[in-house]
């Protein structure tokens, strides 16, 4: 571990690997977080980035996001020297098992739209909102991290067709390398959010693959709030759905229209009775999405993403076939000489007097004569009489 950076007293590792994060005493005793890359295999996009970041953030002033007292470069690395937290990001929490309230866990939500809405009025989109990039302090206060992947108004970091962003949490519009607006960060908040409130990822599950979860952040409907994350607030579930739309004109706007509709979430929390505490909210621990939390920027254009095509529209079911008639119960006796409809009960036949047994009442009634058939007994009747006729007059005439 180095012991001296610039002008910064090396104090401890607060976070070891290849871009380690240190805490060190600046001037006047004051305790600094110092974010560093070694300049040694950095990129210049990298280092743009990491400029850029340091230069944004050293103007943002909202307690809800972190701010960036200095920064600069010396023996060989780049440095940020900004607040030091106490506490853990989402994903450790999560990953620890905590169990929140429903109080705390709208609190959260609440605390990050609020850094989003003031990052969205200075025309500043995050792109990365993921439980990696949310600070829990150990007061409950709430911090946004990591502005490196930030998009501007007038920043061309970005090119066109490029996917950037981690995977698990990125936008439709992410996916098909469109540009990104603060309705981006509405979905990927709404991704953690459902995470935060149910205990399980929308869109991953155990064993997911790169094609699978690309799917269902471009196709798939999450199953809904009710289902998974018993005694959710009233509305939470419409919320959340709203900000996990596809379409992201369909989403709340940005990060105060989010914030607006979460605060009556946490007005009808205060109307209700006290709740029995956390240990209530069973499975509010989220889970951690396997092994694609870093964040990547994928060039379409080189290693174009696989876009699954949508599910097949269900088939219609077959049609129900028709009960069958039911019989007619019998209701004459039909005598078997003259086929006359008897009353039930009859002994002898109404018409021709002739004895009715136990066997006529099976007999069925006359068919009807059909008209064709009599139609042509009187045609057939009529011509014979014009024969008959003709042969008189015939013979009279000799």
């Amino acid at each position: 571990m180095i012991q001296k950076l610039g002008s910064y007293q090396i104090l401890g590792t607060l976070r070891a690997g290849a871009r380690p994060l240190y805490k060190a005493q600046a001037a006047g005793n004051r305790i600094v977080a110092l974010k560093t890359i070694p300049v040694n295999g950095v990129t210049p996009e990298e280092r743009e980035r990491f400029k850029r970041e340091a230069e944004i953030c050293a103007g943002l002033d909202h307690p809800n996001l972190l701010k960036v007292h200095d920064s600069g470069e010396a023996d060989g690395i780049l440095y940020q020297a900004m607040d030091l937290l106490e506490g853990a990001d989402l994903a450790n929490v999560f990953a620890a098992g905590r169990v929140f309230s429903w109080e705390e866990k709208i609190s959260i939500m609440e605390q990050v739209c609020a850094g989003l809405d003031y990052a969205h009025k200075l025309n500043l989109v995050h792109r990365d909102i993921k439980p990696a990039n949310i600070f829990l302090e150990t007061s409950g206060h709430v911090r946004i991290l990591d502005f490196g992947m930030v998009k501007t108004s007038s920043s061309n970091l970005t090119q066109a067709g490029s996917t950037l962003g981690t995977l698990n949490y990125m936008t439709p519009e992410q996916i098909r390398g469109e540009t990104c607006s603060p309705a981006s960060d509405v979905f990927s908040s709404g991704i953690v959010f459902y995470q935060l409130a149910s205990g399980r990822h929308p869109f991953t599950k155990a064993g997911s693959g790169l094609g699978q979860i690309v799917s269902a952040i471009l196709f798939d409907t999450p199953a809904p709030l009710s289902q998974v994350a018993a005694g959710a607030p009233e509305g939470l579930e419409f919320i959340i759905n709203k900000a996990l739309h596809k379409d992201a004109a369909q989403r709340w706007k940005d990060g105060g229209d989010f914030k607006q509709a979460l605060a009556l979430c946490q007005m009808i929390l205060k109307m209700q009775p006290p709740s029995a505490g956390p240990g209530e909210a069973k499975g509010a621990a989220a889970s951690v999405a396997p092994n694609l939390g870093e964040t990547v920027i994928v060039s379409r254009v080189k290693t174009p993403l696989p876009l699954p095509r949508p599910p097949a529209p269900p088939q219609p079911a077959p049609p129900i076939a028709p009960a069958p008639a039911r019989k007619a119960p019998v209701t004459h006796v039909y005598c078997a000489a003259c086929t006359f409809a008897n009353p039930l009960g009859s002994l002898t036949c109404g018409s021709c007097g002739a004895p009715l047994t136990a066997v006529a009442a099976q007999i069925p009634p006359p068919a009807p004569t059909p008209w064709r058939t009599i139609a042509f007994m009187a045609g057939a009747l009529i011509l014979i009489l014009i024969l008959a006729v003709l042969f008189l007059l015939k013979r009279g005439a000799v």
